[in-house]
C-alpha cells in the first residue's frame, strides 16, 4: 500500500498493472464549495498491489485513464454512479466493463442500497472503519486516517466480487447483473445530463400550471449559472426561494432581488434572469406522466405491484430491483419500459400471472392511446 504523488512512481505502478484482468477502483472527491466535483484521489487495487493516486499533485494522469478506460480490464467498484460521473466530467466518456458490487449484491438477497462495509462483514467477515466519509479530500497533506479509509475501500473489493460472483453463478443470475451494470454505464446521471435536474428542486412537484412552469425555468437558469460560476446551485438561489418566486408570479427585477437572498448574484445577473423568465417558452413539464398517473386505476397498479412483490419473494431479492412505481406506471400505460426489457421481460413472459395482468391492462392502454 502506498500513496503516489510523483510521476515516476505512477508510471511504474501503471506498468505493473496494465496486464491485469481486473482491478478494484474507487475515487475520493471534494464538492462542498464548487458545482463541479474536484477529483482528489483514485484508489487502485490488484490481487497483490494497492495504491492511492494523488490527483492534486503535479502528475500526468493520461496513463491512469488508459488503464481505467481499457475495455479488456474489468473494473470492480461499489455504488459507482458518482465515480462514473467523475470520469465523464474528466474525459467526456465512461469506462466499459464495470462490475458494481452493490448492484450485484442485490441479486443475491441484499438491499439495493447495501453499503460496502456491510457487504465486507457479511461476505468476508472483514470489518472496516467508515469515519472519513465526509472528510475534506482536497486538504493536503492527507491524514493517516484518510489514507487508511481510502485503502480500505479497495483492498478487499476483488475478493468480495469473487464471493458474490460465486453465488450469482449458482443462482444463474450473471447475465442479469451484467445487464444492470451495462445499463448503469449508459445512464446519464447527475452532471452528465442536467436537463432534468430541475425535478430535484424540493416542492416543485406540488406546483401546477404557470407556477410549475416558472419553477422549472428558475431551476434551469440556476443550474446554468451555477455551472458558469462553479458554485453549488443552492448558494445562488435556494429551493425555497424558487418555490416562493414561482408562487408569487411577480417577475419584476425589484421583486426578484428582494426574493433572492444570495449576495453571489449581481444586479445584471438578476436582470438576465428576469429577461430569461419573460422570454423563454417551456413546454416540457413532464405533465404527460402526471396525467398518465391520474388515469391509471389504483387496482391495476396494485395488481402489478402485488405480482412483483410475490415474484421478488420467490427470487429472494428486493422488490425495487424488479421495478419502481414509475416502472409499473409505464408498463401499465404503455406496456414498455424496464419491465418489458431484458431479463425482466423474460421473467414476465415466463409468468402466466403477469401475462394475464398485462392482457387485462391492454384495454386501459388502448383507452389511454385513444385519449392522447
Amino acid at each position: 500500500m502506498y500513496l503516489i504523488e510523483e510521476q515516476e512512481s505512477l508510471d511504474h505502478f501503471l506498468s505493473d498493472i496494465k496486464n491485469e484482468e481486473c482491478i478494484g477502483v474507487d475515487t475520493e472527491f471534494a464538492r462542498v464549495k464548487t458545482y463541479y466535483p474536484k477529483l482528489c484521489l483514485v484508489q487502485i487495487a490488484t490481487p497483490s498491489l494497492i495504491a492511492c493516486i494523488d490527483c492534486l499533485s503535479d502528475i500526468d494522469l493520461d496513463g491512469l485513464w488508459e488503464i481505467i478506460f481499457d475495455e479488456k480490464i474489468e473494473k470492480i467498484m461499489h455504488s459507482c454512479s458518482q465515480d462514473i460521473e467523475i470520469f465523464f466530467l474528466n474525459k467526456q466518456d465512461v469506462p466499459q466493463n464495470i462490475f458494481d458490487t452493490q448492484i450485484a449484491a442485490a441479486f443475491i438477497g441484499y438491499s439495493s442500497q447495501v453499503g460496502f462495509k456491510e457487504l465486507l462483514e457479511k461476505e468476508l467477515n472483514i470489518t472496516i472503519e467508515k469515519s472519513q466519509t465526509r472528510s475534506d479530500w482536497s486538504k493536503r497533506p492527507l491524514a493517516e486516517a484518510q489514507l487508511e479509509y481510502a485503502f480500505d475501500d479497495v483492498e478487499d473489493i476483488i475478493e468480495l466480487s469473487s464471493s458474490i460472483k460465486e453465488k450469482l453463478i449458482k443462482l444463474d443470475r450473471n447475465e442479469w447483473v451484467s445487464e444492470e451494470c451495462e445499463n448503469l454505464i449508459h445512464k446519464k446521471t447527475g452532471l452528465m445530463d442536467t436537463s432534468e435536474i430541475w425535478k430535484k428542486t424540493k416542492g416543485i412537484n406540488k406546483l401546477r400550471n404557470n407556477q410549475r412552469r416558472l419553477a422549472i425555468l428558475l431551476s434551469k437558469w440556476r443550474e446554468e449559472k451555477a455551472a458558469e460560476k462553479d458554485l453549488p446551485r443552492k448558494w445562488l438561489i435556494d429551493d425555497g426561494e424558487i418555490i416562493s418566486i414561482a408562487k408569487n408570479e411577480d417577475l419584476s427585477v425589484e421583486t426578484l432581488m428582494k426574493s433572492i437572498s444570495s449576495n453571489r448574484l449581481k444586479k445584471d445577473e438578476i436582470k438576465d434572469l428576469h429577461h430569461f423568465l419573460q422570454n423563454t417558452e417551456e413546454t416540457d413539464f413532464s405533465l404527460n406522466q402526471d396525467n398518465r398517473r391520474k388515469k391509471i386505476k389504483e387496482e391495476d397498479l396494485k395488481a402489478v405491484s402485488g405480482y412483483l412483490e410475490s415474484r421478488s419473494r420467490e427470487l429472494g431479492i428486493n422488490k425495487d430491483i424488479l421495478g419502481s412505481k414509475k416502472d409499473m406506471i409505464k408498463f401499465i400505460s404503455e406496456r414498455s419500459g424496464k419491465l418489458n426489457e431484458g431479463w425482466r421481460k423474460k421473467l414476465i413472459s415466463d409468468s402466466n400471472n403477469l401475462k394475464l395482468i398485462a392482457f387485462q391492462l391492454d384495454s386501459i392502454r388502448n383507452l389511454l392511446s385513444a385519449g392522447s
